[in-house]
């Protein structure tokens, strides 16, 4: 009776949750004890491991690009230590030039879209706004360094 039990309890555990599309993936960013893989240029999904528990789960889901495919060579992801970044390089159906899309997040739950350069003073910044809001006016700005 006591090894049913046991052997239940094993099977029911959810520390080793991997998807198995992952499985056998190399991730494409590891940041601590987290594992960052790029979806092609549909979502980024991510890997914790807390204490022996591991999770995973998409992280974000990138708005769509109707007739458009994805350069998977000319897509990154990195960590500058404050953003974990994605850029990702669509190319529309017979137009042949990339056009390159940045997301960032600080905290993996709320994601920016990079709209563009602004200019305040004389300087350069770029122009970042909430993932998923149509509104024309930056969220927050940040200065561009030569």
């Amino acid at each position: 009776m006591w090894l049913f039990i046991a052997l239940l309890l094993i099977a029911c555990d959810k520390k080793h949750t991997i998807p198995e599309q992952l499985q056998n993936k190399q991730p494409d960013l590891i940041i601590d004890n987290a594992e960052f893989y790029l979806n092609s240029c549909q979502s980024l999904s991510g890997v914790f491991n807390d204490a022996g528990k591991i999770t995973s789960r998409v992280i974000v889901t990138f708005p769509t690009r109707l007739m458009s495919y994805c350069s998977e060579e000319r897509t990154q992801l990195s960590y500058d230590g404050t953003y974990l970044t994605v850029k990702l390089c669509r190319t529309a159906f017979a137009a042949g030039g990339c056009g390159l899309e940045r997301y960032r997040s600080k905290d993996f739950q709320h994601w920016q879209e990079y709209i563009g350069i602004t200019w305040v003073n004389n300087e350069q910044y770029e122009a970042w706004r909430q993932l998923g809001s149509s509104s024309t006016k930056a969220d927050e700005i940040n200065k561009v360094i030569p």
